[in-house]
């Protein structure tokens, strides 16, 4: 990662969790600690259930350090957590890089349709709505004539809801 992160030294080891929490309950519960630049839930490979244990990386060392002391052996959803500092086993840098994931169609945890897919089609398709809708626009207004004396509105640049008369 780029700016100076140190996975190694800013990263908490945090085991015991609930099955049920995911990245962002995480993600929530680690920010009054300090800048929380990424969770990772370990999860098994063939099922994709949580093992229970998560990596929260902090953008400096001492909230890291901070998270590790508060959290460590407390009770959370009923369970006792432990978290500590987590120890570099030297493969750091493979979990860094970006993966390419060449299908995009689908989630490539779960397998179902990816929502950004659906919502890049249901875009797509509204904007060729909208397209035909200002090209029928467009023909009407050009066979009105344009003697009509109705004044015209434009919004003003400065607020969205006012509105100014232009001759």
């Amino acid at each position: 990662m780029s700016g100076g992160l140190a996975p190694s030294r800013s990263t908490v080891y945090v085991s015991n969790l609930p099955f049920s929490l995911t990245n962002n309950d995480l993600h929530k519960l680690f920010t009054k600690y300090g800048k929380v630049v990424k969770v990772t839930i370990v999860k098994d490979k063939e099922t994709r259930l949580s093992k229970g244990v998560a990596f929260v990386l902090f953008l400096d060392r001492e909230s890291a350090h901070n998270c590790a002391k508060a959290v460590n052996n407390k009770q959370l959803f009923g369970r006792t957590v432990k978290a500590s500092i987590a120890v570099d086993n030297g493969r750091a840098t493979e979990f860094i890089k970006r993966r390419n994931y060449t299908d995009k169609t689908k989630c490539y945890e779960c397998g179902d349709t990816a929502i950004a897919f659906q919502q890049a089609s249901i875009e797509a398709e509204e904007t060729q709505k909208k397209r035909a809708r200002l090209s029928q626009e467009e023909s009407a207004h050009a066979s009105t004539s344009s003697d009509s004396k109705k004044p015209r509105i434009k919004k003003s640049a400065y607020f969205s809801d006012e509105e100014e008369l232009s001759d």
